[in-house]
Parts: C-alpha cells; sequence; structure tokens
C-alpha cells in the first residue's frame, strides 16, 4: 500500500497566517493525504474555523482530506503535539507550525524518503526562515546535511539531537510509534518534539531530508502561555528568563530521563551543547529585552549548570557592556555565518 501522510497543524489564534499555511498545503504535487488542524481554545477560534472550512472544497478536490478539532480545553503546546498525534490517520505524520509554510516539494521528498528508510522513525530536514513573503523574503537556509541522511550514535554525537528538532516546523514521525511514547510528563517544557527525537537517535536513528520541505516564519511573538502546564512562567509575547530557563530546564530533564530509561550517554553532551552552540541563540535575542534581563538570563543558566563554559560568559558580558547596541553585532557575526555556509558549503 502507498505511504499515507498526514500534516498536523497546532493552531492558536493566528488565522491569517493560517490560511497563508493551507494555500502552501494546496501548492504541494502530490498533496498530503490528509491535513489535520487542532484549534486549541484561543481567542481567534471563530476566525480560524471560518478560514479552515472556506478551503475544504479545495482541500477536497487535491486529494487531501481534511480533518479540523477544536479542543475542549487549552492543552498548551506540548499537549496539543500529542492530540496531533492521537489524531492523525496518517502512517507519517509531519508537524508544521502555524505560521509555517510548505514548499511544493514537501510531500514528494518525505514520501521517498520515508519510502527508502523504513525503519526510521523521526525525520528531520533542511528548512529556510522568511520575513513577509516565503519567496522573496528568504532570510536564510538551516541545513546540517545538503544531503539525505541518518544522523545514529554510530556517527554522530548526541549533542546532534537538539539540532535536528529544535525546530518544529516540518519534522515527520511514525504515527504508531510516537503514540507508544505519548507521556505529559514534559508539559510546559515546550520540546515534546526533543523527547521523540531522543528515542529515536538511540534507536535506528533521526532521518534527514537533504532539501528544504518547509519554511519557518521569523519575528513572530509566541503566544505560549495559556495552558495550565505553562502559565506562570511562559507569557505570551516574549520568551522572559525564566521561561527559557524553564524551557532547557525541560531538555535536561528529558535528557537525563531518556538516559537512565535506555542506559545511553546522553546528559553531558547535551549540556556542552546548550552551554555552547546553543547559548550563542538565546544571547543573541537579549539586547532587545535590555541589561537587567540579560543578567537574569545568566543566573538562570548559572543555576542549570549551564556557564561551564567561557561561551555564556562572553556572551553575557557583550550584552550587558553594549545593552542594545549589541544587537548590531550579533546581526554581523549571523550574516559572516550564513556566508561562509553559503560559500564554502561549509556548517558553522
Amino acid at each position: 500500500m502507498p505511504i499515507s501522510i498526514t500534516v498536523g497543524v497546532p493552531a492558536y489564534a493566528r488565522p491569517d497566517e493560517l490560511r497563508e499555511l493551507i494555500e502552501s498545503v494546496l501548492a504541494c504535487d502530490p498533496p498530503p493525504d490528509e491535513l489535520l488542524i487542532c484549534e486549541d481554545a484561543s481567542p481567534q477560534r471563530d476566525a480560524i474555523r471560518q478560514i479552515v472550512y472556506a478551503q475544504r472544497l479545495a482541500l477536497a478536490r487535491s486529494g487531501c482530506r481534511l480533518r479540523y478539532v477544536e479542543n475542549e480545553r487549552n492543552l498548551g503546546y506540548d499537549g496539543n503535539l500529542r492530540m496531533l498525534i492521537a489524531q492523525a490517520s496518517g502512517d507519517y505524520l509531519m508537524l508544521l507550525g502555524d505560521d509555517d509554510q510548505l514548499y511544493s516539494n514537501a510531500i514528494a521528498e518525505t514520501r521517498r524518503y520515508v519510502g527508502a528508510h523504513p525503519e526510521v522513525r523521526f525525520v528531520s530536514r533542511t528548512y529556510r526562515r522568511f520575513s513577509g513573503h516565503r519567496d522573496r523574503g528568504v532570510l536564510n537556509e538551516t541545513w546540517l546535511a545538503k544531503s539525505d541522511a541518518v544522523f545514529d550514535r554510530g556517527n554522530s554525537s548526541p549533542a546532534l539531537i537538539f539540532r535536528l528538532c529544535g525546530f518544529v516546523g516540518g519534522l515527520v514521525v511514525k504515527t504508531d510509534w510516537a503514540r507508544e511514547l505519548a507521556t505529559s510528563r514534559y508539559d510546559g517544557s515546550l520540546y515534546y518534539q526533543y523527547y521523540l527525537a531522543c528515542h529515536a537517535y538511540f534507536g535506528a536513528g533521526i532521518g534527514y531530508i537533504g532539501k528544504a520541505i518547509v519554511a519557518g516564519r521569523a519575528q513572530n511573538p509566541p503566544l505560549f502561555g495559556h495552558a495550565a502546564a505553562e502559565a506562570g512562567v511562559h507569557v505570551p509575547g516574549a520568551y522572559r528568563p525564566a521561561a527559557r530557563a524553564r524551557m532547557w530546564r525541560g531538555v535536561l530533564d528529558i535528557s537525563a530521563d531518556v538516559e537512565r530509561a535506555l542506559g545511553v550517554p546522553l546528559v553531558g553532551a547535551v549540556m556542552r551543547e546548550m552551554a555552547g552552540r546553543q547559548s550563542f541563540h538565546i544571547f543573541e535575542m537579549m539586547p532587545a529585552q535590555g541589561r537587567r534581563a540579560t543578567l537574569e538570563l545568566f543566573v538562570e543558566l548559572r543555576k542549570l549548570g549551564l556557564v561551564r563554559s567561557p561561551l555564556p560568559w562572553l556572551l553575557a558580558s557583550f550584552v550587558l557592556t553594549f545593552g542594545a547596541a549589541a544587537a548590531s553585532g550579533f546581526r554581523m557575526l549571523r550574516r559572516l555565518q550564513f556566508a561562509v555556509e553559503r560559500g564554502l558549503r561549509i556548517k558553522c
């Protein structure tokens, strides 16, 4: 039988972006077998419902079945991912943030990859970031391999797991496998996909599609903080230092649990990754939040044991010294990184 693919979208309060997402699904050749949207009790529910149902006939004509679910209560990010996994009818579920978009090759590339690697239960991919228009506003392309691959404990460090799954758009899971791993233990961490990725890595490995199949919208503010598991820490509109620390503590908790359950080395490698490369990602956001928030973030990371390398100290000192002006330095470093990656085909 042919491999069936569900595109699953956890929707919350972004009706305009969701309309563009659905249009990108309609442009896929071939289309997914199913588009599953789980609306998470947002204030924009009526607008979202109207947009979804307006595309029902177009989706049916394309050969894509539409399923629209309205959660009775707000489940939060992690809970809504589990809802998508529970509701999906496809053999594989492709996750997509409600402000992301698919490229027309997304389903064809995914079906080709999973057909060639049936043992793989979790697949990552190359993706692009955009601002404004998906095609005219491309900011960068993020890749970990320029061709198809499988990353496992035999050919890569477990530090790579986080990089493979930190951005959720376009991640693909084997549906029945993911259902067997379902747990609410990590609700509020905002990293349920990391939990799944860890189990995949220490099993058959994490698959990787070398071509860009999805585009992620940049600069949209986060909307986390409405679910019971998120309230009190996550605040809609920004990643506060306490919220960022809660997310990273979730990553460390997941790592420790997987290490114990599977008897594998994981925590040390992940801590080095978080204190190194990943610390750049969060400190580059801090000039806009100010010196006080930067110091709060550093203190929170220190509590987690994530300032044992020089980089967090250097980055925090840079922002504390230059304040808002530090943003220009981070932008310059990013432009240099992307230029090197494009020109030399070397991953920085």
